[in-house]
């Protein structure tokens, strides 16, 4: 029995003899491919974790970012309807004081006190229509009224004023021009020369300013009379409005 032992042990020897470099070599071989097998499986675990990491705090920087603009860019609804409506109360009020604006007529602040001549009208004030001139013989616009006087008529201040030009107009002859308040004038034109005012006097209404003369070129077609002109702050406007 001791001999099949010595046997067996001689064989198993041998056998690692011959055979046991294979055994060894396959033994690293295994140990080398688990030990990639493990580093490669922990590379992939190491860099889906990685990548989850990242994906997480990339999320996480978007959603404060999405509230942020939500809440601070983006006006809420009261807000925007506050800003854009106006009250009912200040509408109303706008609404009110124009309608009354538009209700209250312009107060007149120029009163003809005595009439410039003894004579009527004979010829109208015309600026929004043509009229005829018979001087010209054609049609145009006529910025005052023409009263009938006889030449060497006195004419007189129709209100309270300072004489602010006495001069020769080309077209309308001897022409005396007197201010009053919130930029009203009034001109008197076909004067005889030598008006008996000067610039800078002061008049009061029915004061002798001159006589009619026949001095207006543009109307010497016409019968004997005064040229009678009313403006404000230079636009011509109708004396048919000032008389009392």
């Amino acid at each position: 029995m001791q001999n099949n032992e010595h046997s067996e042990s001689n064989r198993f020897r041998k056998f690692l003899q011959e055979k046991g470099y294979y055994i060894v070599l396959f033994l690293c071989i295994l140990a080398v491919g688990i030990s990639g097998y493990l580093f490669v499986s922990g590379a992939v675990s190491e860099k889906k974790s990685l990548n989850e990491q990242t994906l997480s705090v990339a999320t996480s920087a978007e959603i404060p970012e999405d509230k942020s603009s939500s809440s601070g860019s983006k006006p809420q609804q009261g807000e925007k309807a506050q800003a854009q409506k106006p009250t009912s109360g200040s509408a109303a009020g706008s609404q009110n004081t124009a309608d009354t604006a538009a209700q209250t007529p312009a107060a007149e602040t120029l009163s003809v006190r005595v009439w410039p001549v003894s004579g009527e009208q004979i010829a109208p004030y015309s600026m929004q229509e043509l009229s005829f001139n018979a001087t010209t013989q054609d049609w145009r616009t006529h910025d005052g009224i023409d009263l009938a006087a006889l030449a060497g008529e006195p004419v007189r201040a129709a209100c309270s004023g300072t004489v602010t030009a006495v001069y020769d107009d080309e077209f309308l002859g001897t022409t005396v021009v007197i201010s009053h308040p919130e930029g009203y004038e009034t001109c008197y034109s076909n004067l005889a020369a030598m008006p008996v005012v000067s610039a800078g006097m002061r008049v009061t209404a029915g004061d002798t300013i001159g006589s009619v003369g026949a001095s207006a070129l543009l109307e010497s077609a016409s019968a004997s009379h005064l040229h009678f002109a009313v403006r404000q702050n230079g636009e011509s406007v109708d004396p048919a409005r000032f008389i009392d």
